[in-house]
């Protein structure tokens, strides 16, 4: 009898969690949350800005992903519990910008008015916006998705930074090789107009929709981004500490296609983190998108 209660009950929470998920009007219980929170959200000592990268996962029918109203009040929780200073976006489809708009009002403002697919979010009440821009890579496929956005802005102290969200072409076929080699010479040469003009490290955040060691094609892999923008990469950078659970890390290591790079001089990284809580358990009704949201605390200088 005792079984058969637990039973039923384990019925009854998995019953309320797809409820949930399919009526878009319904929030999700406090309870749901408790995996995130329980999560170390504290920032490195030192720290002046947190940076993250996340592919929100677009709801589309020919690309996949959930509906996004519940999905939105994740992110709202996501956002709130780890305070990030600016966030690189991407796969960010017209629900996520509507209903991701009224949850972080007050909290975050976009970048670029308007923009989907590729934007960024900010904080307001930390960060002053110093120059922005917006472009769509002139080698690209139909997607939407292939394109840059990027801003530069100062903290309350007066340091500068600047960050880049992008979204890079994924395959191996030839084309694709070959958009993916000019998306990354693209990129280099706006992350070194921001640099010779403003003097201040660049953070290029995104899907990059390569691997580290796999081989996408000469001139199209991880190894290339590095050498033509001349970056490092932020979790490798000296005196790093990253953080993660190591174990799920090296199991879902064919889905690690985020990075932060980093070029120019003036900041140092302190903490690079791959988010791999409960909260992004599929199998749980629980997952706000297909990727895990990467970030960095940073020490300007």
């Amino acid at each position: 009898m005792r079984r058969f209660a637990g039973v039923a009950v384990a019925v009854m929470l998995v019953a309320l969690l797809l409820c949930l998920c399919a009526c878009s009007t319904e929030d999700y219980p406090e309870w749901a949350f408790d995996s995130l929170r329980q999560q170390d959200a504290t920032r490195a000592d030192g720290t002046d800005v947190r940076i993250m990268s996340v592919n929100m996962l677009v709801h589309m029918e020919s690309w996949g992903g959930t509906p996004v109203p519940h999905r939105a009040q994740m992110a709202d929780e996501f956002f709130a519990h780890y305070s990030p200073d600016a966030v690189a976006l991407q796969e960010l489809c017209g629900d996520w910008y509507k209903y991701l708009s009224d949850r972080i009002e007050g909290e975050y403002a976009f970048l670029h008015e308007g923009k989907i697919k590729t934007n960024i979010i900010y904080s307001a009440d930390r960060l002053t916006v110093v120059d922005s821009g917006y472009f769509e890579y002139s080698q690209k496929d139909n997607s939407g998705c292939r394109a840059v956005a990027w801003g530069v802005f100062e903290t309350a102290e007066g340091e500068r930074f600047a960050l880049t969200s992008t979204h890079f072409d994924l395959g191996t076929e030839e084309n694709k090789v070959r958009y993916r080699s000019s998306q990354i010479r693209e990129l280099a040469a706006k992350m070194d107009e921001i640099v010779e003009e403003y003097g201040c490290p660049v953070f290029a955040a995104g899907d990059y929709n390569v691997l580290e060691n796999e081989d996408y094609g000469e001139g199209s892999n991880y190894g290339d981004i590095l050498s033509v923008t001349g970056a490092e990469d932020v979790k490798y950078s000296d005196g790093v500490r990253v953080v993660c659970d190591e174990g799920f890390v090296e199991e879902h290591s064919d889905n690690l296609w985020d990075h932060i790079f980093m070029e120019g001089v003036g900041a140092t990284p302190l903490r690079f983190e791959i988010v791999t809580a409960p909260f992004f358990d599929e199998s749980k009704g629980l997952a706000m998108t297909d990727h895990y949201p990467i970030f960095c605390d940073i020490a300007l200088s």
